[in-house]
């Protein structure tokens, strides 16, 4: 069984305005309870589309960069060191407005987040 690898091996998953490195899941390290992921969300981007998550709860840790993140109607401003809980069920976007990315450690009390995963298109910040 392989209980660590280093971020630098982990290939980056591209999706709109973000990478997604998927450190730690069921797959991966073959956790039976949790998920791990580092997500950059790009200079400029949003990362469409909303989503929530029905099977599990998710910590986000804002390791470096800036930006927002709207939960159900609320926005939310996120800088290095900020801590967010999304309970399950909770609808939430991120975005990064400034010219650096905002890196995101992310994590999950389940071993497949895509199980539980309910896209919300309609989600997005106020003009």
């Amino acid at each position: 069984m392989k209980y660590k690898h280093n971020i630098n091996d982990v290939p980056a998953e591209t999706v709109v305005g973000r990478h997604i490195r998927n450190m730690v899941n069921g797959n991966i390290l073959g956790s039976g309870e949790i998920s791990l992921q580092v997500i950059d969300v790009l200079p400029g981007a949003v990362s469409k589309p909303g989503h929530f998550h029905n099977n599990c709860e998710e910590v986000i840790l804002v390791e470096s960069g800036q930006g927002d993140i709207l939960i159900d109607d609320e926005i939310h401003h996120l800088k290095p060191g900020d801590v967010v809980l999304l309970p399950k069920g909770v609808k939430h976007l991120t975005r990064n407005p400034g010219d650096k990315p905002m890196r995101l450690i992310c994590c999950f009390s389940c071993p497949d987040i895509a199980e539980g995963m309910v896209f919300d298109n309609e989600l997005d910040y106020p003009d």
